[in-house]
């Protein structure tokens, strides 16, 4: 993704109660696991799979996946599990699950521990701040278009306030007319790292799609006048930490979302 039409004029420090809820967290573990054991490494993973269908049907989870990058970037975690729940006891519930699957399942385990560095092993928890999706076919392995940013202290309300007002018309478009399965724009509910940080998740049917998100978003920047859109960038660049601003695409090779 681009940087988007993220800015701020003077009435958007106006912010709504509801820009600042969040709609539910997400449980993320990330690995790193060498090229050559990925496949094996998933199909190991693929064996959670009923568990969490289980808790889902329960309510307890929203949604999970297993996602792998599609770009190699040394030193970084390529692998991820997540499951999205309404809120921390339906956290607690999937992980006592969880936990009890890998007690009884100690081969498996081992097998998993062995191919990849838990040394590099990081979680997260993440709260989703705005976001919506549509129904997806079962057994699609969504492509997910993955935008990093950094926001300074004191300043998410007011980015939170740009998104609402200049990306989210654009991608709730997008969503309604099928382009993109789901969007979702996020930041650490717990900060194992330095506050400020957010994604953009964008979950798309293939990597073709992206083509039509950005010249979604380009149609839409160009209606905004020159001069403005000017000021737009820098007050975007005023709020953003210095070249913290990252991409990154993924497939869900796993992916059940209510």
């Amino acid at each position: 993704m681009t940087m988007r039409l993220l800015a701020v004029t003077t009435a958007l420090f106006a912010v709504t109660l509801s820009a600042q809820e969040y709609k539910y967290l997400t449980s993320v573990a990330t690995f790193r696991v060498p090229p050559g054991k990925q496949h094996a490494f998933i199909e190991h993973g693929k064996a959670f799979v009923p568990v969490l269908d289980k808790l889902m049907d329960a309510g307890s989870v929203i949604g999970y996946g297993i996602d792998v990058d599609w770009l190699h970037v040394p030193d970084v975690n390529n692998i991820a599990f997540w499951l999205e729940a309404p809120n921390y006891e339906a956290i607690q519930k999937a992980e006592d699950a969880i936990d009890d699957f890998e007690k009884a399942n100690p081969a498996l385990m081992g097998d998993l521990m062995g191919m990849t560095d838990m040394d590099k092993h990081h979680d997260y928890i993440i709260r989703t701040r705005q976001g919506n999706h549509h129904a997806v076919p079962a057994g699609a392995q969504p492509v997910e278009d993955e935008d990093f940013v950094k926001v300074k202290p004191g300043r998410m309300q007011d980015f939170m306030a740009m998104f609402d007002k200049y990306d989210k018309p654009v991608y709730e478009k997008l969503v309604a007319d099928g382009t993109i399965y789901s969007y979702e724009i996020d930041t650490e509910a717990v900060h194992t790292g330095e506050p400020g940080a957010t994604w953009t998740i964008v979950a798309m049917p293939d990597l073709g799609t992206k083509d039509k998100v950005d010249k979604a978003f380009d149609e839409a920047e160009k209606a905004i006048p020159e001069v403005e859109r000017g000021m737009l960038e820098k007050l975007y660049l005023d709020m953003v930490v210095p070249n913290s601003h990252r991409d990154d695409l993924a497939t869900s090779v796993v992916f059940r979302l209510k």
